[in-house]
C-alpha cells in the first residue's frame, strides 16, 4: 500500500488505552489538546507547532516513547559558558543543560518550549488551525506519488486533512496552508501542487478511505481516554460509527494567512488583488473559491 494510516493492532490500542490511566507523559499528552496527535502507520508523532516531541510506538508488548535529541536541550538556560584554551568550561552548568528525567506536565512544558525555535510562521499557523477545529484528523500528510503518471518528484507534505458534513455523509478535505508572502502563492508553484495532490488521491482513494475510517475510530477512543481534556467533532465520531466517508480529488483546498488589510487589497497592474490572483490560478485545476479561504490571523479560522 502507498498510503496506510491507523493504529488497527488491539493490543497497542489496548496499552495505549491502560497507559492513559496511569501518571506519565502519555497522560500528559492526551490532557494537553494543544498538542496535536498525527496517527500513523501504526505509530504516532505528538505534534507541537509542525514539529514531532515524540515518536509513540509498540515494541516488544510495550509502548515506547522517543524524542529527538534537539528538544531535550533545557530551555530555561540562561547563564555564560566560558571558553578557556580552546575548550568550553561547562563546569556546573552541564548537568542542567539537557532535560534528562520526565517529571510530569512541567517537562512537556519544556519540550514544547524546546521545539518552537524550529517551527516558523506557516508551522504555527498550521497549529493554530488544527487545534481549534475540531474536525480536523490529520498534519503533515505524505502520500507516495511513487510511479504516479506526471509527476516527477516527491510531493511536499499536505498540511491538513478534516472532516466535513454534507448530505451525501462525511467529506475528507484536505488543506495547504500558506502565509501571504510565500512567493509560491505567485510564481503558480501552488497550482502545480495542488495539481499533484489531486492526482495521487484519485490513485489512492480506496486506501485513504480505509485510513482515515481507522484514524476516526482511533481519535474518538484517545478522546474518550483523555477524561474529558480532547474532543472531537461529530464528523469524526460518525465516521467512527460507520457514517459513509466520500473521499474525492476536488476537496482540496488553500488557506492563505498572515497579512495586514493594506497587503489584502494592494492591486497589481491589472487592478487585481492577491485573492483575485490566487481565485483565478486555482481555478485552472477546479478548486473554487468555497475552498479558499483568506485570514489575516489564524485565531479563528475555520475550516
Amino acid at each position: 500500500m502507498s498510503f496506510r494510516r491507523g493504529i488497527r493492532g488491539d493490543d497497542f490500542r489496548k496499552a495505549l488505552e491502560t497507559l492513559a490511566q496511569q501518571d506519565g507523559w502519555w497522560k500528559d499528552v492526551l490532557a494537553d489538546p494543544t498538542l496535536i496527535i498525527g496517527i500513523r502507520d501504526e505509530y504516532l508523532n505528538v505534534y507541537w507547532q509542525g514539529q514531532s516531541i515524540f515518536k509513540v510506538s509498540f515494541k516488544g508488548g510495550k509502548v515506547t516513547a522517543s524524542t529527538h535529541e534537539k528538544y531535550l536541550l533545557n530551555p530555561d538556560l540562561k547563564d555564560q559558558v566560558s571558553l578557556v584554551e580552546g575548550k568550553f568550561a561547562f563546569g556546573n552548568a552541564e548537568p542542567r543543560m539537557l532535560t534528562r528525567d520526565y517529571e510530569g506536565a512541567e517537562t512537556l512544558a519544556k519540550l514544547k518550549r524546546a521545539a518552537s525555535p524550529y517551527s516558523g510562521q506557516e508551522k504555527e499557523g498550521v497549529h493554530e488551525i488544527a487545534t481549534s477545529n475540531l474536525s480536523v484528523v490529520d498534519v503533515e500528510i505524505a502520500i507516495n506519488a511513487s510511479g504516479v503518471p506526471g509527476i516527477k518528484r516527491n510531493l511536499p507534505r499536505m498540511d491538513l486533512a478534516n472532516f466535513e458534513t454534507t448530505a451525501t455523509g462525511v467529506d475528507l478535505v484536505f488543506w495547504e496552508a500558506k502565509t501571504f508572502s510565500n512567493p509560491e502563492l505567485e510564481n503558480g508553484d501552488i497550482v502545480g501542487q495542488i495539481a499533484d495532490y489531486q492526482k495521487v488521491i484519485d490513485l489512492h482513494k480506496t486506501e485513504i478511505e480505509d485510513s482515515y475510517r481507522c484514524v476516526a475510530n482511533n481519535l474518538a477512543g484517545m478522546a474518550k481516554w483523555s477524561n474529558g481534556h480532547r474532543n472531537v467533532a461529530a464528523a469524526i465520531r460518525a465516521v467512527a460509527d460507520g457514517a459513509k466517508l466520500n473521499v474525492s480529488s476536488a476537496n482540496v483546498g488553500l488557506l492563505v494567512y498572515d497579512f495586514t488589510a493594506v497587503q489584502r487589497d494592494r492591486k497589481d497592474k491589472d487592478g487585481k488583488a492577491l485573492s483575485d490572483r490566487v481565485i483565478e490560478s486555482l481555478a485552472k485545476v477546479g478548486v473554487g473559491p468555497e475552498r479558499i479561504r483568506l485570514k489575516g490571523t489564524t485565531k479563528g479560522l475555520t475550516i
